[in-house]
């Protein structure tokens, strides 16, 4: 690997974690905001959605991995289960949005899709762990879905100037 290679990769490998610590950071706001019947804004899903746009595929992969492990130690394995059952599936599902459209698709429409495909996969995992469908449940899914996507569009579109600036991306 030549030089230039190295420390592109190590560039690459310095600003995932930087963009890892904020969702972290975010995340942890977000636990001091009391939310009603658990649900949650996903505000470390803009930088996710941030990740996906400007950076490769599997950084943002690899941030909502580590998010899920994360929770994994400080909540416990089912919170851990349920964090990456939703957020290994709204990455998916928002990459191939991405990737289908050509990178076109609006960041709502990304947003949406992954914050209520991050729902559906939670909603199915602890269906799993309990044995029993929570279909009473599944509408406050949905409509948080969309609200938290449309919430965390609007945040991203605003905060993309820092963001670009952290990521160092030209496009902005």
């Amino acid at each position: 690997m030549s030089r230039d290679a190295l420390k592109e990769k190590l560039k690459t490998i310095a600003t995932a974690a930087v963009f890892f610590a904020l969702a972290i950071i975010l995340s942890i706001i977000e636990g001091f905001i009391p939310s009603p019947n658990g649900v949650k804004l996903g505000l470390s899903n803009i930088v996710v959605m941030y990740s996906l746009f400007y950076m490769k595929k599997r950084d943002a992969l690899a941030i909502a991995l580590m998010k899920g492990f994360f929770v994994f130690l400080l909540k416990g394995p089912i919170s851990g289960i349920l964090s990456l059952s939703g957020g290994t599936l709204s990455v998916a599902v928002m990459s191939l949005l991405i990737v289908v459209s050509s990178n076109k698709v609006s960041y709502l429409l990304a947003s949406v899709a992954g914050a209520i495909t991050h729902n559906l996969g939670q909603f199915v995992v602890a269906s799993s762990i309990l044995g029993t469908p929570l279909w009473f449940y599944l509408p406050v899914l949905l409509f948080s879905g969309v609200a938290a996507g449309v919430a965390t569009s609007v945040l991203l579109r605003l905060t993309l100037p820092a963001l670009g600036k952290l990521g160092k991306n030209k496009n902005l």
